[in-house]
């Protein structure tokens, strides 16, 4: 779908329109145009449109030339901030959608940052779910027709600055929608092999790409996630996508890749919804669609990518609980469960890149603990940080982004859940301190002290159960627009 921006002198008002109008109704220039009888303005308060921000209702067959047209309101004298015009964006989207148009215009003559913005909420909300699998289509099911829109035009007075700021929006939702593909691909077509052929495709951005097989794997000392990866015919690999847009040193990013989590000889209950385990990927998803983003619109900033890919499956090579693992620290680690096979990947990942990539700052992302979900809900992430300047940069970006977290404390008491009898560290306990904490404070043993770092547990936003403002009802992307926020840049 093509977005464009246009002067209003530019853009007739013809076929599918939509119009904005402040609160209480207030005609905006272009509706007042389309209304000379104040018809449209009454039908507006019969249907209870108040014309607050983000309210939005469609009239089909109107009057000629119009096809439709689509009331937006756009609130009251404060303008709207970019939150909100992002999600006017989206729900303009799905009422062009509606509407059946090919070709629509959203004339609300905006200034163009504010154009660029409400065309940025327009594109994330387009992303259309995988459907390369299906082979029949039920013409009756509003979710199974292809989409029809072609075009968007936005008006305002700046059309080339708007297209510019656009640009670099539109480079990062092609990171979302990056993201969002990969968490929703079949684990039967997306392993750890499969994931590296798909960080490749960013050298053409100027990535540089570093793949770490099993041998190299085993030669850096990664034993816990050389062990997760056992079970599994694909082996684990270790991925570094390096951006070099400055030359300070550069933040990291670290992503769980569990292609495909059964629990391994730990294996899930069959209530557990296992299907859904090919999304236990969602924070490598993430890595790679802040990185695409990143390069996409060549910020200048120095951002690592690393990925840690492994499938946890059953098989006589898999680990077993009671195996005992030297991880990439030098820290011993007892498994008592192999369904805890995230933190162990993390672990080691945390721990190379520490060692090797000597970051300014280094933020993990995991579908990590169900328990996170029982303690937050699905709104929030959960965070946890050794540094309240990077966690305070991080709620605050997390909510301009609209993807919201909300911090948890590392708790040095968990210390006694993951004591080992044998070993330096277990990597779960099952006791009475919500797993997620446990965690968190297992993996700060594996980081630095004097290095900025933060745990986001992502468990429970990989998908989307609902629409929402800026995604359809579709894995999210979730981790993006947060990470490359605070790439800056």
């Amino acid at each position: 779908m093509r977005i464009s921006f246009a002067r209003p002198s530019e853009a007739p008002l013809v076929g599918t329109v939509a119009v904005g109008l402040g609160r209480r109704r207030q005609a905006r220039a272009a509706f007042a145009a389309l209304d000379p009888d104040g018809r449209l303005l009454g039908a507006l308060k019969q249907a209870g449109f108040t014309g607050d921000a983000g309210e939005v209702e469609l009239f089909l067959a109107p009057r000629p030339p119009l096809d439709a047209l689509i009331a937006v309101g756009l609130g009251g004298r404060k303008s709207p901030g970019p939150g909100r015009l992002r999600r006017i964006g989206g729900a303009l989207l799905d009422a062009f959608d509606e509407s059946g148009a090919v070709n629509a215009l959203a004339a609300l003559d905006l200034p163009p940052e504010m154009a660029a913005e409400l065309a940025y909420g327009v594109r994330l909300k387009s992303y259309r779910p995988l459907r390369q699998y299906r082979t029949r289509l039920d013409p009756d099911d509003e979710d199974d027709r292809p989409p029809v829109l072609e075009a968007v035009t936005i008006t305002t007075d700046d059309p080339d600055r708007a297209q510019a700021l656009f640009d670099a929006r539109d480079a990062v939702a092609q990171g979302v929608f990056l993201a969002r593909d990969l968490t929703d691909e079949p684990a039967n077509v997306l392993g750890p092999d499969e994931f590296v052929a798909r960080a490749r495709q960013l050298e053409s951005l100027g990535v540089e790409v570093t793949v770490l097989d099993e041998t190299a794997i085993a030669a850096a000392g990664l034993g816990l996630l050389a062990a997760v990866g056992r079970g599994s015919a694909r082996p684990p690999r270790l991925v570094l996508l390096r951006w070099r847009g400055c030359t300070e040193p550069p933040l990291v990013l670290v992503g769980k890749g569990i292609t495909f989590d059964s629990g391994g000889i730990t294996i899930k209950a069959d209530d557990d919804e296992m299907e859904l385990m090919k999304a236990d990927m969602a924070g490598a998803a993430a890595v790679i669609g802040a990185v695409r983003a990143i390069a996409g619109r060549k910020a200048c900033a120095h951002v690592v990518g690393v990925l840690a890919l492994a499938e946890n499956m059953p098989s006589g090579r898999a680990q077993r609980p009671g195996d005992v693992w030297v991880s990439a620290s030098g820290l011993t680690v007892e498994v008592i469960d192999t369904d805890a096979e995230g933190r162990l990947v993390l672990a080691d990942a945390l721990a190379y890149a520490a060692r090797t990539l000597a970051p300014r700052a280094m933020v993990d992302i995991a579908t990590l603990t169900g328990t996170v979900e029982e303690v937050l809900g699905d709104f929030y992430a959960g965070l946890y940080a050794n540094d309240d300047r990077l966690a305070k940069r991080l709620l605050t970006l997390g909510k301009a982004e609209a993807e919201p977290l909300w911090r948890l404390p590392i708790t040095e008491s968990c210390d006694e859940d993951i004591k080992s009898d044998i070993a330096d560290l277990r990597n779960c306990s099952w006791g009475e301190v919500p797993d997620n904490d446990d965690a968190a404070r297992f993996l700060w043993h594996f980081v630095p002290p004097d290095l900025p770092w933060a745990h986001i547990d992502m468990a429970g936003k990989e998908f989307a159960d609902e629409d929402d403002p800026l995604c359809p009802e579709s894995a999210t992307g979730f981790g993006v627009r947060l990470f490359d926020a605070l790439a800056g840049g």
